[in-house]
Parts: C-alpha cells; sequence; structure tokens
C-alpha cells in the first residue's frame, strides 16, 4: 500500500479511537437525551447519522476501485441548496435508525467503519493519482474529520453536563 493510503487509514483509526473515548462510559440515560442542533438530536442519533455516512461513503470509494463513477446511496444532490440535501440525508439517517437500541447502533458503526477500510485499502489497486488530496476518493477515504468534528462536540457536551470522561 502506499504511504499515502497508510497514513489516511492511521488518521481515520486515532479519529474513531477519539471518538470512542467521547463515548466510554457515557451513562445510559444520556444517550438518547437531545441536545445536538436545532433537531435536538441525541448521541445515539449523531452515532448512527457517522454510520451511514460511512457506509456510503464506502459503497462510493468500492465504486471508484471498480472503475466507476462514485455515488452516495439515498442522497438526492441540490445543486441550488446542498445544505438542504445534507440536511435531509442526515434527518433520514436518524430516523431510519430511530427504534433501534444503542447496541445496535454502535454495530452499524462498527461495520461502517470496518467497511470503510477496506474500501480505503482497495484504493492501493489504483495510480496513486486517483486518491490525491483534492480528488473525489480522498475526500471520500477521509473519515477522520467527521469522526473529530462529533467527538469534540460530545466532549463538550459532556463537560456542559458534568458527565465526567474516563
Amino acid at each position: 500500500m502506499t504511504e499515502a493510503l497508510d497514513a489516511m487509514i492511521e488518521a481515520n483509526e486515532q479519529a474513531r479511537a477519539g471518538l470512542l473515548d467521547a463515548l466510554d462510559s457515557l451513562p445510559s440515560p444520556y444517550r438518547d437525551r437531545g441536545w445536538f442542533g436545532p433537531e435536538e438530536w441525541s448521541v445515539r442519533d449523531i452515532l448512527a447519522h457517522m454510520a451511514r455516512w460511512q457506509d456510503s461513503w464506502a459503497e462510493a470509494l468500492e465504486a471508484i476501485a471498480r472503475g466507476e463513477r462514485p455515488s452516495i446511496p439515498g442522497y438526492e444532490p441540490n445543486p441550488d441548496d446542498p445544505d438542504a440535501a445534507d440536511a435531509a440525508y442526515n434527518a433520514e439517517s436518524v430516523a431510519t435508525a430511530g427504534g433501534l437500541a444503542w447496541e445496535q447502533v454502535l454495530a452499524r458503526l462498527y461495520r461502517a467503519r470496518e467497511r470503510h477500510s477496506r474500501a480505503v485499502r482497495g484504493l492501493a489497486a489504483l495510480d496513486p493519482e486517483r486518491y490525491a488530496e483534492g480528488r473525489a476518493a480522498h475526500r471520500l477515504a477521509d473519515a477522520a474529520a467527521h469522526d473529530r468534528e462529533h467527538s469534540a462536540q460530545i466532549v463538550e457536551w459532556r463537560v456542559r453536563e458534568g458527565l465526567p470522561l474516563r
């Protein structure tokens, strides 16, 4: 594998470890308490959202590795209002996971991460230019930014709520 892919995989793994640290010992009554954003997502909702995006990024990366055009399943782009397209996809992600238990959402998150890691490794068969910085494959392979974004938000919330971290 190339250094670039190794570095992406390492960054993704470090960011996921940070997310898991943010979740560690979160008391169960707080897992479903709404607090995030105008929708007042819970931590469980955030994880459901993250799992769906990461699984979809994996599917898009798998398409790239097969020489196909990548797409995000279920995502309807809106060139006039990209934020609205993201909001609709996110709302659907949370709604479809609404009846799942905490453990089921975590299992989805783990499966999505495993699939995504395999898909990133699958890029090794391509010319490195195909996953260079700025290319679609690079953006789809970089799950670390998403993990860091949400782990920081969860940590900030835990501090506000007086919930100790480990």
